[in-house]
């Protein structure tokens, strides 16, 4: 797997937060495209995922398949010797153990992607019978 500089994590991770076609093309542009793959498909984007496995990115493909919870796909992580990739999952999810790790480990690029994914999913999966029933705060 590619160690990644600062700057494309930080497009990333502004990929991940805004969406914005800039980010995208400067991913690309700077010969990481396998990071545009590996978000679009952990948006769910099946050409992505394919891409990815195709193109010899096979831990970034396991890490999105372990993301939707495929255990046997986070065991290869773990085996084939790609434990960041499998902390990065955990982080995802908020395991504190999983982000202290990553940060001894000098994996802080991955720590703030988890960090945008996690924030990402709370937005988008709130719980449904309070966004719907949103009374503000009272106590304003």
């Amino acid at each position: 797997m590619n160690n990644y500089e600062k700057d494309e994590f930080e497009h990333l991770i502004l990929l991940i937060r805004t969406g914005k076609k800039e980010h995208r093309e400067w991913l690309l542009e700077n010969n990481c495209r396998e990071l545009v793959e590996f978000w679009d498909a952990c948006e769910g984007d099946e050409p992505a995922f394919k891409w990815l496995l195709e193109n010899h990115h096979r831990p970034l493909a396991a890490a999105v398949d372990a993301m939707f919870a495929n255990d046997k796909a986070k065991a290869w992580l773990l085996t084939s010797g790609n434990r960041e990739l499998a902390a990065f999952v955990d982080a995802c999810d908020g395991a504190a153990t999983a982000v202290t790790w990553l940060m001894k480990t000098g994996n802080k690029g991955w720590v703030m992607v988890a960090k945008e994914i996690h924030e990402k999913d709370k937005k988008k999966n709130g719980s449904f019978i309070w966004t719907f029933l949103n009374f503000g705060n009272p106590f304003r």
